[in-house]
This record gives structure tokens, sequence and C-alpha cells, in this order.
């Protein structure tokens, strides 16, 4: 499963572009720390003095899967010993960061706090492993001297253009929360800048309107990696590109065990738009669907496209050249549960809009792994449910690629089928 922002106060998956870091403050991964047996990752917290940072928290994060360098989702912490030493044990199998925090009894946020340390990789249990990870925290005072700024550009074709007026928000990182820390517009230009940024961890993300007045508002969005202010320097943010990733036409069939009246919602994670819908979605769907699956005597599926911000990362899917694309994309859409009629229907859509490319990527993220993007819910509950979507990546050679497992779909009295996708850059 991944996850997505679902509040402002809550971590998220960020979909990232480049920046340049400025890394004052960084945490002091030193391996030559005695790491404590048999414990996954562990090390010593240092206070700005050079002693132990005694008492402080320290937060355990991974990135939510799906996504290309994220940042991190901190779901655990504990407490440093008299000596600085924290420890976090019996972890599963994958990428992690951690960071430190002192809070100031005075308010509600840190005194002091460090950078995000390296990432740390926890092998599967099967393989062996040959270290246990240390990861050593150095800490800053909080101050609030630090500055952030950069350029935005709204990508429209094969050009760029600086974005005037786009909206800025800075996050920080406050403990297992994401904060608003300030925001601004930009110039002209494209440029922005903010100041009297505290010490701590911070992303930036930046939205526009591009078009206001549509009855689907075009929202164009980008955001940072996550990067470290020291509280007295400036970061310089660079080249932020406005771009949302489009999933189009996603179908929902509904086959009925009898005929009768189904709502339909579609409940949205955070920055996922409604571009487009067919009949038109208003507050949900409420249709009539006969015993063959014909929605309303008018609709063989319901039909729904939404913008969503910047573009996956999957590690597992399919390679097939041009020449194998229509036989491999039929046998692969038959494999993962659409039937027949539901196989042309998909082909019918994709092949003529995947330019010619020598190879293409195909990316799958399907049943409840779409929840945090699309959350389908279906009144009265369906039995069986089928929903997937497949990225498309254009590319000049041949990827290697996992295949990954599908399970047989079985189709049940009341069954309900998505298909939808995405072409990626």
């Amino acid at each position: 499963m991944f996850t997505l922002r679902t509040t402002l106060r809550r971590l998220i998956f960020p979909v990232l572009f480049t920046i340049a870091i400025l890394a004052a403050g960084c945490s002091d991964d030193d391996p030559t720390t005695p790491p404590v047996p048999g414990v996954d990752i562990s090390g010593v917290v240092q206070n700005p003095n050079g002693g132990p940072g005694a008492g402080s928290t320290v937060f355990l994060g991974r990135p939510p899967l799906y996504f290309s360098r994220p940042a991190a989702i901190f779901f655990d912490s504990v407490l440093t010993n008299a000596q600085g030493r924290y420890e976090f044990d019996k972890l599963d199998q994958g990428t992690y960061q951690v960071y430190a925090g002192t809070w100031d009894p005075g308010s509600e946020g840190f005194s002091q706090v460090s950078s995000f340390s390296r990432h740390l990789a926890i092998p599967p249990q099967s393989a062996a492993k040959s270290a246990d990870l240390v990861a050593n925290i150095s800490l800053l005072e909080m101050v609030d001297d630090g500055m952030v700024g950069g350029e935005v550009f709204h990508e429209d074709g094969l050009s760029e253009t600086p974005a005037d007026s786009a909206m800025i928000t800075l996050y920080r990182y406050e403990g297992a929360e994401f904060l608003v820390a300030g925001e601004t517009a930009t110039n002209a230009e494209g440029e922005f800048e903010l100041k009297e940024v505290n010490t701590g961890n911070y992303i930036v993300t930046a939205e526009k309107v591009m078009d206001p007045g549509a009855s689907f508002p075009l929202y164009v969005a980008a955001e940072s990696e996550t990067f470290f202010c020291d509280g007295r320097s400036l970061v310089q943010v660079e080249h932020l590109i406005l771009r949302d990733i489009m999933v189009e036409k996603p179908a929902v069939y509904i086959y009925p065990e009898r005929p009768g009246r189904f709502e339909v919602e579609l409940i949205f994670g955070s920055a996922i738009r409604l571009t487009a819908s067919e009949p038109e979605y208003g507050d949900g769907w409420n249709v009539s669907v006969d015993e063959s699956g014909l929605i309303d005597e008018t609709w063989d599926y319901l039909f729904y496209e939404i913008a969503m911000r910047g573009s996956p990362e999957i590690a597992e899917g399919w390679c097939l050249s041009w020449s194998e694309l229509p036989k491999g994309l039929k046998l692969l859409t038959k494999d993962m549960g659409l039937n027949a009629a539901e196989q042309d229907d998909f082909l019918d859509y994709w092949m003529p809009r995947l330019s010619r490319k020598n190879f293409y990527e195909i990316l799958p993220v399907h049943g409840k792994d779409l929840d945090a993007w699309v959350n389908l819910k279906v009144t009265p509950a369906p039995d069986a449910v089928l929903r997937f979507w497949l990225f498309f990546r254009g590319s000049d050679t041949a990827v290697e690629l996992t295949a990954p497992r599908i399970h047989e779909f079985e189709r049940t009295a009341t069954t309900v089928v998505e298909w939808g996708g995405a072409v990626i850059p």
C-alpha cells in the first residue's frame, strides 16, 4: 500500500523534482559507532554542544510505495537514553530514514532539530544480514533567520515558461506532522522568496490554476524534494516544473445480480482533481443498471478522468515492443480479469493514444492500492470488484522489469470492474 496526503497536518507522498540543497547541519551517519547487536537501526544523538542528546525524540519514517524519491512518512518514534542512544528493531524489509528533535517545553515546536539521515535499507528476512545499521544524528539549535528561494516554470508542450502568480507553500516536518510554515506567490519571472525560515526539514509546493473559468479548472502543480534549512542560510530550490499527470478514462462497469439502482461515489485523495465525467458526476452517480450492465439505458460504463500531481514510480511491470503492443495488451488485460468486450474497449481507447515508441513499459497499480488516489464506493456493495490502472512509459530501448504476480479474478453475483491508465514521462 501507499499513502497520500489527507490533511495538511499529516505526512504525504510528495512527488519530487530536482532541488539544490545546502546541507548545513546534516546528520552524522558515523559507521564507527558500535551498533547494538541484533537491532536493525540504532545510533547516538548529539546535542549542539557535542554532548549526548538525552531525552530527544527520534522519528522513524519510510517512503510510500510507487513514488520516486518521496519524503518519508514518519510512523514511529523513541526517546534517547542518558547517553543519547536510540534503537529501532524488528523492522520489515524496506528503506527507512530517521531524524531527531528536542521538544521545547514552552511551545509546541522543537528547540533543537536535525536533518534527515541517509537512506537505511533493511534487507528481506531471507537475505544474509551483513551488519546492523548505524545512523548518528547531530542536533542544531532552532533559529529563524533562514531563507528559501527558487524558480517555477510551466511546462507547455516542449517548452518551459516562467510561471507567474503561482501559489508557493512551505511545509515543515514537526515530529510526525507536516505543517504550513509560510506562503507566497511567484513574481512575473516565476521567482519566489520566503524569509524568516526556522531550522528544520521542509518541502516547497507550487500550484497554479490555468483556466479558472472552466467547468473543470486545470490545476498544475510541482513539489520539491525534502531539504534542510539551518535557520541562517539561503536554500535555493531550483527549477520547479508545474505539470500534472492525466489519468484517462477510468471506466466503471456494473454487472448486477439483478436489475436495480446503484449509488457510485468517487472519494478523491488530496491533490486529485476530477477533470471529466459521463454521465455528469455532480455529488455522485445514482444510476439504474439492467441485467446486461447497461446504465440508464444509455451507457456501457461510467466514465471519469482525473489529474494527479506528478508521476508514480512503479517497480514491477512488463516491457513490450511497439509491434507486440496490441496483442500483448490484450493478453495482459485478459490475465488481469477483463472480459472480451472490456478488452476491446481498453484497446480501442488506448492504442490510438500511444505515440509510436520502440518500447513501452506497462506499469500496473491495482486493487486497494488505487484507494489512496480514488476510492470507489458502490451501494449496494458488489460481491466482486476488479480495479486496475496501467501507466505507460515510452522507451527507446528495452527495459528489464519484474513481472508482477496477477491473481485470478472470479466474477460472482454483482461484479464491478474498473480500468484506467495514463502516459507518464
